[in-house]
């Protein structure tokens, strides 16, 4: 069970739906997935072994989905990092998670490009506005049609916890543990399909990315920003249709406070799923009066699937 191959189901029934857009670029399904299998087959050409790590230090953008199916697609495991941690800790994941590549948005690349040296399993930083990723999307035919043949106990994302009492731990999340968390949000919160819009304006490397996959599995059209703002977010509001985004409190908190929340026209949001921290409860029935039985909470997103 690799889900990539379901990625790739989604192309062959929707492949003229968007699948990702960000402030550069739009793809659909079928664009989405021959990036993915070109990227795969870049990776693979890279040598690196079936399950070996690559770590994603990206800012929101749409290259995280094309990278993080690509990871699966070649039989690799992903290790997405938050852009804003300081190089000397994502050294240390690198460090500690043995990874083989590290690919980094720009401005990220060349902070941590030192690490080719320092880190021992490190072969090399590729930046996604370069050459070498380029070389990765090189022109002809895919390099790697079809997803690796995995099981489903294969590391797929190897989640680092945020370290708050101590180092950050790596929660091995297998291909099994995300199909079954997106299985639970359609049980537990909304059943979807390719009329919802999925708008990720949390760092895609944590929680939002990892519910990215129920959306993507069901042919939705996922809007990455490049950070949370509210104008950003109520304008998406206003272009798109069946809206849901995932919050962390500090975001639900400022949403809630923002008089232009209050006065805008909340019909095309469907669901606002929101966790990572406490809320005061006064936040909380304000969010409540605001957009009434939207919400919904979230917890146990590091070492397990969210619940």
């Amino acid at each position: 069970m690799n889900l990539s191959a379901l990625l790739f189901d989604v192309a062959r029934r929707v492949p003229r739906q968007l699948a990702v857009s960000d402030n550069r670029q739009s793809l659909s399904y079928s664009e989405l997935v021959e990036r993915i299998t070109r990227l795969a087959g870049g990776l693979r050409a890279y040598g690196p072994a079936p399950g070996d790590r690559v770590l994603l230090a990206l800012e929101n953008c749409s290259e995280f989905f094309e990278l993080l199916f690509a990871c699966w697609t070649a039989g690799l495991c992903a290790v997405p990092v938050n852009a804003r941690l300081h190089p000397r800790e994502v050294e240390y994941i690198a460090e500690n998670s043995g990874a083989r590549l590290l690919v980094a948005t720009p401005l990220l690349a060349e902070a941590l490009a030192p690490l080719e040296a320092s880190v021992a399993s490190l072969e090399r930083v590729i930046s996604t506005r370069s050459g070498a990723y380029d070389a990765l999307l090189a022109s002809g035919e895919p390099l790697c049609p079809e997803p690796a043949t995995s099981t489903p106990t294969d590391r797929a994302w190897l989640f680092y916890t945020s370290g708050t009492t101590g180092k950050p731990k790596g929660a091995v999340l297998t291909h099994r543990n995300l199909l079954f968390a997106s299985q639970c949000y359609y049980a537990d919160i909304d059943l979807l399909d390719e009329r919802d819009t999925h708008l990720l304006a949390a760092p895609v490397s944590h929680g939002a990315g990892l519910y990215a996959l129920p959306f993507l599995l069901k042919g939705a059209h996922q809007i990455v920003l490049p950070h949370f703002d509210v104008p950003a977010v109520l304008d998406a509001l206003q272009r798109h249709q069946q809206v849901s985004m995932f919050a962390a409190p500090t975001m639900l908190t400022r949403l809630v406070h923002a008089p232009e929340v209050s006065a805008a026209d909340l019909g095309n949001l469907r669901t606002i799923y929101y966790g990572g921290g406490p809320m005061y409860v006064a936040d909380l029935e304000r969010a409540l009066e605001i957009f009434g039985s939207r919400l919904y909470q979230l917890y146990g997103q590091g070492e397990s699937p969210m619940t």
